[in-house]
């Protein structure tokens, strides 16, 4: 199981890929990422941060010393703000990496939407079923963390509760499905009657029928077949 090792901050995210070219080496961006993690001290922690978000949002997988060569999560945040790429953010965050959606999936598990988070009792249930004491220690912290920044858990009272699913539109459905089939999944194909919960149960979709009408013979064909509804995506 590779590790999260470090929360992130939407902010770090957006201002990450501003900076980052296609390509490039990502030492160059070592020294300018100390800026935006500006309120992490220590070079320790910043490292940490930084190998955390460039594995899951910049490094190429055939080439782990450079930038991704197509990099459409910089050509978004370009186009849109902070606000608008958040929930897109958290989308390619957790469907991107494995270790977030067994997190995801024990979550859902456990608890409902507006119940606390014991995180020792989640941290325990995890290590029963994937073993691996410290990095699921680790990362589930992180995770949890990270959900903070994101305002899909708060703290109340000292207690961590699962606050509320993001809402999001019909535009900002359209690209997370995109990249869902583009860049996660790897397939031109999505059935919309099987999308796994551990990555989408944390958004409020619009109705997705109707985004698959609104953009049908735009960004994909939206077919009806063997009992399942299904968008075959422009590459």
């Amino acid at each position: 199981m590779i590790g999260f090792d470090r929360p992130i901050r939407p902010r770090w995210i957006y201002d990450s890929l501003l900076l980052a070219e296609p390509g490039q080496k990502l030492t160059e961006l070592n020294l300018p990422f100390e800026e935006i993690a500006r309120e992490l001290t220590g070079k320790e922690g910043k490292r940490k941060v930084r190998t955390v978000l460039f594995r899951c949002f910049l490094r190429d997988p055939a080439n782990q010393i450079r930038v991704r060569d197509k990099l459409w999560l910089k050509e978004l945040s370009e186009q849109h703000d902070l606000a608008f790429m958040t929930p897109i953010y958290l989308f390619f965050l957790i469907a991107g990496t494995e270790t977030l959606i067994t997190i995801a999936e024990h979550i859902f598990r456990l608890y409902e939407w507006g119940s606390e988070i014991n995180l020792t009792f989640l941290k325990r249930k995890m290590v029963e079923g994937a073993g691996d004491r410290d990095v699921v220690a680790r990362s589930a912290g992180s995770f949890i963390n990270t959900l903070q920044f994101f305002e899909v858990v708060r703290e109340l009272d000292k207690k961590l509760m699962l606050n509320k699913p993001l809402t999001i539109n019909e535009e900002q459905a359209a690209i997370m499905l995109q990249l869902w089939a583009r860049e996660l999944r790897h397939t031109p194909q999505i059935d919309l009657n099987h999308l796994p919960p551990a990555v989408f149960a944390w958004f409020t979709w619009p109705d997705l029928r109707a985004v698959a009408r609104k953009y049908n013979g735009e960004l994909w064909d939206y077919q009806h077949r063997m009992g399942g509804e299904y968008l075959v995506v422009c590459s």
